[in-house]
């Protein structure tokens, strides 16, 4: 049965459920070629341990076609999410996604770690526990950042030293711009950057790198949160994309699509309306919308965006 399958696999964008011998899905992917990658799997040639330990025990494949790369994309996340099939490792776990709370408290830590979002001062919500960690035991030993005449000032320390409540209240500041502002985060990335080059050049390489893997964990922070292509997806995005049945146009808003609806001859009356009816819907949805289960949705459209070129795209329009 199997092997029939895998001969009559379309050549479409779509997603893909493998299935053990009690019909249990164990794996579900996407392609822009359901055909060419669920077939990759059962060619000869080098493959992980994981992925033979997968093929040997599976018994079926069901897929499902989608217009585009980007529905098939979000529907494997959904259903990862749903299914949560025992080899995927992305998308199953957006419980576990955390937020950053600059503290108020001297006697505790500048950086908090919190499950859900904070009232006031409030970042995320990101992915990688460990990895950002890593990056907040690092800060402390660059605590206080203060400013002088609009730079950042700070050095690095081999031991944290207990801050002053002046010097909590200043460090608390800085960090409040770091994370929140987009053009103070350059900034404060571009001090650390030099003072890396400067501890190389010294030979100083461990605080080098100690700088380097700083730099590292605030550009992930950057990207899962001010970056502008990210926040966008806060604003209502319109999309039409080129399909073989004509025009398919998306209407999204934080990384969700609200809206879809394929048009065979698009006319400019038919865009005022999808809009208009794009705009009722997510009034409604915003109230049911997870933060941190949409994140990954988010980061999902936010790359489909940034390839529009490859994908014949018809017109994007932020609202």
């Amino acid at each position: 049965m199997l092997s029939n399958k895998l001969k009559n696999l379309p050549q479409s964008p779509g997603v893909y459920l493998m299935k053990d011998k009690n019909d249990g899905v164990v794996y579900i992917g996407k392609s822009k070629n359901l055909k060419a990658r669920v077939r990759s799997y059962f060619t000869k040639g080098e493959k992980p341990e994981k992925i033979i330990r997968m093929v040997h025990n599976l018994k079926d494949v069901d897929w499902i076609i989608t217009d585009t790369h980007m529905e098939a994309q979000i529907l494997e996340c959904a259903l990862i999410k749903k299914l949560k099939p025992i080899y995927n490792v992305q998308f199953k776990n957006h419980q576990n996604y955390f937020y950053l709370n600059v503290g108020t408290d001297s006697r505790k830590k500048p950086l908090l770690i919190y499950s859900e979002k904070q009232p006031f001062d409030s970042y995320g919500a990101y992915r990688g526990r460990s990895f950002v960690n890593q990056l907040l035991k690092q800060l402390e030993n660059i605590y206080p950042i203060t400013k002088d005449s609009g730079r950042y000032i700070f050095d690095y320390n081999v031991f944290p030293i207990k801050m002053n409540d002046k010097e909590f209240l200043e460090n608390r500041a800085s960090l409040i711009e770091i994370l929140g502002n987009e053009k103070a985060n350059a900034n404060f990335i571009s001090v650390v950057r030099k003072k890396m080059i400067e501890a190389s050049k010294n030979h100083r390489f461990e605080t080098a790198k100690e700088f380097r893997d700083i730099i590292s964990g605030l550009e992930y922070l950057y990207n899962n949160n001010l970056k502008s292509n990210y926040r966008t997806m806060k604003k209502a995005v319109v999309v039409g994309e080129q399909i073989d049945r004509g025009i398919k146009l998306f209407y999204i808003v934080s990384g969700l699509i609200i809206l879809k609806r394929t048009y065979d001859d698009l006319t400019d009356e038919d865009i005022i309306k999808f809009k208009a009816e794009g705009k009722a819907l997510a009034k409604i949805r915003a109230s049911f919308t997870d933060e941190k289960r949409s994140l990954d949705f988010r980061k999902i459209v936010s790359l489909e965006l940034q390839d529009l070129a490859s994908k014949g795209t018809v017109f994007l329009e932020y609202k």
